[in-house]
């Protein structure tokens, strides 16, 4: 499976720290602490808060290996993508 958006894709992005409505499936922009900035999907959300991760490629980084963020990292919420041609 090749990645979600593939390089040197166009990504608009909504700054969304206004609404903070985050749910499983939604892709995101996140500031993570060891990756950077990085585009990822929402997999859950735990009992605490913490938002887990995970890519859609198998060559990805795994969700334990991510670990868990905290919703203040979440940077964007992914609106839509253009693809390069």
């Amino acid at each position: 499976m090749s990645p979600l958006l593939p390089k040197n894709s166009y990504v608009m992005f909504h700054r969304y720290y206004l609404t903070k409505h985050f749910k499983a499936g939604d892709v995101v922009k996140v500031l993570h602490p060891k990756f950077g900035l990085i585009v990822k999907r929402i997999g859950c959300i735990d009992k605490y808060g913490f938002i887990w991760l995970r890519g859609e490629n198998p060559s990805s980084v795994s969700t334990i290996d991510m670990g868990p963020v905290r919703a203040s990292r979440i940077k964007g919420k992914v609106l839509f993508w253009v693809k390069p041609s």
